[in-house]
């Protein structure tokens, strides 16, 4: 308790006494259905978050009207007959010791044209996301989207949540209103801040009206757009102190709007805790609880972010691994899957319109599964080749359902392509990953890892398995180009180990995730670095949030970029390359002098070792790498697919014949 003195203390907020300081913020999931309906997997994924005992949680964005809708499958408050399933939800929640509020929101001008039509928001702007300009409201559609709030406010608490949240923040309708920089009214619900902030006061107080005295009532306030011609700082904390007489209980800052997205779900190496400092100016202002928010990642970041604050909210660690609190609690920490601050699958996916996932825990958004599986009855001996994301979880899950596993790894460490992931600048933690694999292998006495051990058909046959997983990685890709083979060529793989020297000027070959990461190490480290890209952005295989990033730092650190650009040949010390204009006019270009070549073109799969043991093995899986490279994002969850159909083949006996081939 001392390590955590204050995060694991409780606070009273309104009429409700929390037994801790931590809130769940609102994040989508994908996981509701085409109506907005809650599913079984939906139920699932909140009941192991909320076993990991957060004192508040705030369920998923509900719209409060069709009108405002974000996503595919927005979880959705705007009609009675969605009590039942928010009932079940708020239900489940409770059972698990959590208090549940529900979070309102409308899109604004973030809406989706193709779900909704026609956006509407404050002011006819164009929407940064949906690309469509929104009609202005009129004081009639204000109105009643007031009454919208509150009605969806009723439907939470018929439905069984303790409160609600107001999302007014990250550039959607009630940050809209609150914001200079979405308003360009000049009527009652525009100009001054105080006119500004009427349409947050007033659904505030229809909320009110609507939940009733005890309901916890939360407002999430932008602390600072981090845009030109937003809300900063003061203007936040004085637009909390409007906000508090409506009716506010407890007020979360977040920041940030769809222009900055690195500031709206802050990615790695945005540093842990950017939106704290506001949320304590905002603390400054008023005299209710103050949560701040912000890459919090573990429990004493947590408990440092509370200086001069009541609460935190913690998310994508919770996405993560559920039990990162309880395991502080109980006076641990280790064995806990981290949060590397990547955005994949908790929000690229989402945005994209793919259930939630997570790269560093493949059964987010399988918790039906995970609920429904039981220890092997019917163990068998596996073999798994290699330690990346994919083996090391295939083996993980494999030895904790209590089969024999063997992995062989032919490095002298777990981690696969992580170990050159986590070299780039600000990525160091996902290192975390290795940390987490290493630990829970150490832990099962039916895993033996042989690291420094190369796997051939011989050592794998030797052990006669019933099943292999081959998890081999991948091998880099050099371009057959003219001239390459006299020209200092070397990978990104070669570069990120120290494997080869590196001269002072640099052409990097592939602005994609690899290429742009590669240029900015490179560029850090002091050298003249240019990326040549054939597509029509760098970065563009990166999230919304890790591209408007990583962009920005290319620009600090001058590397030049060409996009558009396909390299004709390799010389010495230059490089020529088809440049195509904005314009369609196309223009040979060159850049000279280069001193080292770095090509990040993608990798091809290392299958040698599946096909050789394909004709012995009755059950037999490519995963990873070793069969698509495809980044870190699906590595992990493809061991896990993996091992759980070898676990079902094994219980239905399929397992039990001899091998297939012939011997070894």
């Amino acid at each position: 308790m001392a390590a955590f003195e204050k995060l694991l203390s409780p606070i009273t907020i309104g009429s409700h006494t929390l037994p801790n300081r931590v809130i769940l913020p609102s994040m989508g999931s994908n996981l509701a259905d085409g109506q907005g309906n809650v599913t079984p997997a939906m139920l699932a994924y909140y009941r192991a978050r909320a076993a990991g005992r957060p004192g508040l949680l705030v369920v998923e964005a509900a719209c409060v009207h069709h009108s405002g809708k974000v996503i595919d499958r927005n979880f959705m408050a705007h009609d009675d007959a969605l009590i039942p399933g928010m009932a079940k939800l708020a239900a489940a929640v409770k059972e698990q010791g959590s208090l549940p509020i529900l979070q309102l929101i409308h899109g604004g001008r973030n809406a989706h044209p193709r779900l909704v039509g026609e956006a509407m928001a404050p002011s006819a702007l164009r929407g940064p996301t949906s690309h469509a300009t929104p009609r202005a409201m009129t004081v009639i559609e204000i109105e009643a989207m007031i009454q919208a709030f509150a009605r969806a406010a009723w439907r939470a608490m018929e439905a069984g949540f303790e409160g609600v949240e107001i999302h007014g923040g990250h550039e959607y309708l009630v940050h809209e209103f609150i914001t200079p920089y979405a308003n360009k009214r000049q009527d009652a619900y525009g100009g001054d801040l105080k006119r500004r902030a009427r349409f947050a006061v007033e659904v505030i107080q229809a909320v009110r009206r609507a939940a009733g005295p005890q309901a916890l009532i939360s407002f999430r306030l932008s602390g600072d757009d981090h845009v030109a011609g937003g809300m900063g700082p003061e203007e936040a904390a004085a637009t909390a102190k409007l906000l508090v007489p409506a009716g506010v209980d407890l007020i979360s800052v977040t920041g940030g709007v769809y222009e900055t997205p690195s500031m709206v779900v802050p990615p790695v190496p945005v540093p842990p805790g950017v939106h704290v400092a506001a949320a304590r100016r905002v603390r400054q202002a008023v005299e209710v609880p103050v949560a701040g928010v912000g890459r919090i990642r573990n429990a004493p970041e947590a408990e440092a972010a509370l200086e001069g604050l009541d609460m935190v909210a913690v998310g994508r660690a919770f996405v993560a691994d559920p039990q990162w609190l309880n395991q502080a609690a109980q006076g641990g920490g280790g064995g806990v899957r981290p949060c590397i601050g990547c955005n994949q699958g908790c929000i690229d996916k989402v945005l994209f319109g793919a259930p939630i996932s997570c790269v560093s825990n493949p059964w987010v958004g399988l918790e039906v599964q995970a609920e429904q599986l039981k220890p092997a009855t019917k163990p068998i001996t596996a073999v798994v080749v290699g330690g990346g994301l994919s083996g090391a979880e295939a083996a993980t899950t494999l030895g904790r359902l209590g089969h024999r596993v063997v992995l062989f790894e032919a490095e002298e460490e777990l981690g696969g392509q992580v170990r050159l992931a986590c070299l780039p600048p600000g990525k160091q933690e996902f290192r975390g990953m290795i940390d987490f694999y290493r630990q829970a292998l150490s832990e099962l006495p039916n895993v033996e890892v042989r690291l420094g051990t190369k796997a051939t058909v011989g050592a794998v046959c030797k052990i006669n398995p019933q099943a292999v997983v081959v998890a081999a990685g991948s091998e880099p890709i050099l371009p057959d180009l003219p001239g390459a083979g006299d020209a200092p060529l070397v990978t990104a793989r070669q570069v990120l180990s120290g494997e080869v020297e590196v001269g002072y000027k640099v052409a990097v070959m592939g602005g994609g995730n690899l290429g742009s990461e590669v240029a900015h190490y490179l560029a850090t480290r002091g050298h003249d670095v240019c990326i040549i890209e054939l597509g029509l952005g760098i970065g563009n295989d990166l999230g919304p949030a890790r591209r408007y990033h990583m962009r920005r730092e290319l620009a600090k650190y001058k590397v030049r970029r060409y996009i558009r650009a396909k390299v004709r040949r390799l010389f010495e010390n230059k490089v020529s390359f088809l440049h195509t204009r904005p314009d369609g006019s196309r223009q040979l270009t060159y850049v000279e002098p280069v001193d080292t070549f770095v090509s990040a073109l993608g990798a091809k799969p290392n299958e040698k070792l599946f096909l050789a043991l394909e004709p012995k093995v009755n059950a037999i899986f490519l995963v990873g790498d070793a069969m698509s490279p495809a980044g870190l994002g699906q590595a992990a969850a493809e061991g896990l697919r993996a091992a759980l159909e070898i676990n079902r083949l094994a219980e239905e006996g399929a397992l039990d014949a001899p091998p297939k081939g012939p011997a070894c």
